[in-house]
């Protein structure tokens, strides 16, 4: 959050309040964690085109430090790319990745398949052969001692009895398959040195820009760190 001076000097640049509030607003130095987090936050911003618009035509009129009115562009496309990553992330468009086996093992000669019930890398786990306990034997042992996280035999014959560990992969973090592009077409670069001076002179207070700089980089870090 900006202070009240930095927060002034800022409307004030882009000669709009409701503009430089909404600027200020999409400066969060959190990650949201799920999507619903991320749909609370776009919940308290003005994220409609028409914003968006006004903000890239503000910065690009206020930070005018040159002719081509790059300090402006540059902070409106992390400022306004921010939405979208938020967008992106509270869609739950999520694809889940479950850890699971296809195979066999030494001790075994028919194929079975063993997939984790939770999605994410806690599925990720190894049956421990002892060359006496089959397989389904081995599964029930571990669902017994992974309440939270247990394995189901989904194709395949159980009673084998395997030599060798099994071990399921492939549990991974939920992945957003229009997140990336959106975190992409944001960028994670951090204010410019020559923004940064664009940004100085369009508040008038080198303090106050440190501050907003400050609070632009920890956003793009934030946001970037979104999964």
């Amino acid at each position: 959050m900006l202070s009240q001076d930095a927060a002034y000097r800022l409307d004030h640049a882009v000669t709009d309040d409701k503009v430089g509030d909404e600027i200020a607003a999409r400066l969060i130095s959190s990650t949201p964690a799920n999507p619903a987090a991320a749909q609370a936050i776009l919940d308290i911003l003005d994220s409609s085109d028409k914003m968006n618009a006004s903000i890239a035509e503000r910065l690009y009129n206020g930070l005018a430090g040159d002719a081509e009115g790059r300090a402006g562009r540059e902070l409106s496309k992390k400022i306004n790319g921010m939405v979208a990553v938020l967008q992106a992330k509270a869609d739950g468009n999520e694809v889940l990745h479950f850890a699971s086996f296809i195979g066999q093992v030494a001790g075994m000669t028919t194929s079975v398949t063993i997939n984790a019930n939770v999605a994410g890398a806690a599925g990720n786990a190894t049956l421990v052969a002892d060359s006496i306990q089959s397989v389904t034997v081995l599964i029930s042992d571990w669902n017994i001692a992974n309440p939270a996280n247990q394995l189901t035999l989904s194709a395949g014959n159980g009673a084998q009895v395997p030599t060798a560990n099994i071990v399921l992969s492939g549990g991974a973090a939920a992945s957003d398959s229009n997140l990336a592009p959106a975190k992409a077409a944001m960028g994670s670069e951090p204010m410019s040195a020559d923004s940064f001076e664009c940004l100085v002179h369009a508040l008038g207070s080198r303090p106050a820009a440190e501050e907003m700089k400050a609070a632009y980089n920890a956003m793009i870090v934030a946001v970037q760190a979104i999964v």
